[in-house]
């Protein structure tokens, strides 16, 4: 293949190969950013489910301090008694309507609990005002009756709820931390790391500070992984996070593991076809060069045939007209040469013009009463002193002797191939033997020599148009490389063929007719 074939080639398959690549990462880019936010909005939904959760768990658990914290005494036994009783209670407090602290109070006796309660709730002390303060809600000046207080103290998160009682005293519950995280992870979805939903990835609950208070989940995230969905919970613990990380097979499940692959195929797919098509376009680009340079050879093998008939025609017409054919045996033998001349260029006519009518679709037969056996004997006739001259013996075996229909101008243009090919390629064997037989509507034609023979393997292709052994005019074998190429479609259309038959020494050629008797 030349280099300009092999440039074009590539441009044919690359170019649109690299489009198709180009526009195939940007669409597979826009759809994996799309499966992606979809895939995050997925995530936060099921976070927020689990925000619903641990809310509900919330009112549920105010409802419980708006009854428990409901009192008419605060008197300091009946306080510690609340807080012995109440698992989920770590510490009590009791404001004065003026908001002194009444309860723990610094000037009685205390116990470790209170004492503990005091020395972390300072914060609370100091923004006590918070529970005297006015709803958000605008247009609204009546202060809140009840809420939530957070405060971080050491390394945790601290929860407590409060309440205005009628007579403007404010008393407040502690909430255990870890019984709250405890009851928390209680009421989170199952936790079980063998458990599909969280089997693939993990569930993190984390706090302020980022630290992982709680997570369950088989997948194990790198540090510094970020998650892949974070939602806050709803107040009071609107500090913590609920965090989703991915594993990587889960991401591919999710984002279409086969959609690089289905892209790569595509693409494959693609550059196979194009390739298959630049294969396509430079085998036919081919046969066409071929053809053409076939169609050239065609016409200069023509020429070269054409002018040996004419140049001999021409020579021994001019010696019987200088006179040089005075002697009677001379005279005979230059018109000899005349003839037979002249029947070989009818005969190269003839192929010629069959050639043409069969690409026109306009080879057609004009079939007649006859026998094949006269006319395949006239033919051989007319072969015979060009046959003698080269030292070719000629056999025939009649066997045809009916009266058939047939093509006897058909029979002709066939048989005269066939015999024209023994005396350019198969003289050196110095025989041809022709037989016919008759079987029925079918005759039987054979023409046999002890030449050189057709090399192995080149059995069908001699029937190709113009294929020929050798195409060198300088071989001294002259020849268009149509004659068994017409041989064929002319038996063909005598509704038989011509095929060559295996033979012991040469080339033996067999066509079948069919030539009806005639009534």
């Amino acid at each position: 293949m030349k280099p300009k074939l092999i440039a074009l080639f590539l441009l044919i398959v690359l170019v649109p190969l690299g489009l198709l690549t180009w526009l195939g990462l940007r669409v597979a880019h826009d759809e994996q950013e799309i499966v992606e936010h979809k895939f995050r909005e997925l995530l936060v939904g099921k976070l927020r489910d689990v925000d619903a959760a641990v809310a509900g768990f919330l009112e549920e658990r105010e409802r419980q301090l708006l009854a428990l914290t409901d009192l008419s005494h605060y008197d300091v036994p009946s306080l510690r008694k609340l807080v012995q009783s109440t698992p989920f209670i770590e510490q009590v407090f009791v404001l004065g309507p003026d908001g002194k602290r009444l309860y723990p109070s610094p000037d009685g006796p205390l116990n470790s609990s209170e004492r503990g309660f005091l020395a972390r709730a300072g914060q609370v002390w100091q923004d006590r005002q918070a529970f005297y303060r006015p709803p958000e809600t605008p247009g609204s000046s009546a202060p809140r009756s009840h809420g939530w207080y957070v405060w971080y103290w050491g390394s945790g998160l601290n929860v407590l709820f409060w309440r205005r009682a009628p007579g403007g005293h404010v008393i407040g519950a502690e909430l255990s931390r870890m019984r709250l995280l405890a009851d928390i992870v209680g009421r989170l979805p199952d936790t079980d790391p063998l458990h599909p939903s969280v089997a693939d990835g993990r569930l993190a609950l984390a706090d302020g500070t980022g630290d992982a208070v709680y997570q369950w989940g088989a997948y194990e995230p790198r540090e510094g992984e970020k998650p892949q969905a974070a939602v806050a919970l709803s107040p009071p613990l609107n500090a913590w996070t609920l965090e989703y990380y991915a594993s990587s097979a889960e991401l591919r499940k999710a984002l279409g593991g086969g959609l690089l692959l289905t892209l790569v195929s595509g693409l494959v797919a693609a550059g196979v076809a194009l390739a298959g098509f630049s294969v396509y376009l430079y085998r036919e680009t081919s046969r066409e060069v071929r053809e053409a340079a076939q169609r050239v050879h065609f016409v200069n093998q023509v020429s070269h045939e054409l002018k040996t008939p004419l140049t001999n025609i021409r020579l021994y017409a001019e010696l019987l007209e200088g006179g040089l054919g005075d002697d009677e045996e001379r005279r005979a033998r230059y018109l000899g040469v005349i003839v037979s001349e002249s029947q070989r260029l009818s005969r190269l006519i003839g192929n010629v013009l069959a050639f043409a009518r069969k690409h026109r679709g306009k080879l057609t037969l004009h079939p007649a009463p006859g026998c094949i056996d006269d006319h395949v004997a006239s033919v051989l006739q007319d072969f015979r002193a060009s046959l003698e001259a080269k030292g070719v013996e000629v056999a025939f075996s009649a066997g045809a002797p009916a009266t058939v229909r047939f093509d006897p101008d058909a029979l002709e243009q066939i048989l005269g191939n066939l015999v024209s090919n023994v005396e350019k390629y198969a003289a050196t064997g110095g025989h041809m033997g022709v037989a016919t037989r008759q079987n029925g509507g079918t005759t039987t034609l054979e023409v046999a020599d002890r030449g050189p023979g057709i090399p192995k393997g080149q059995e069908e292709s001699i029937f190709r148009p113009f294929h020929r052994l050798s195409n060198r005019l300088t071989d001294g074998v002259t020849g268009t490389g149509i004659g068994l190429s017409i041989a064929r479609d002319l038996a063909r259309l005598h509704g038989g063929g011509i095929a060559l038959v295996p033979s012991e020494a040469g080339a033996r050629f067999q066509v079948v007719l069919h030539t009806p008797p005639q009534d």
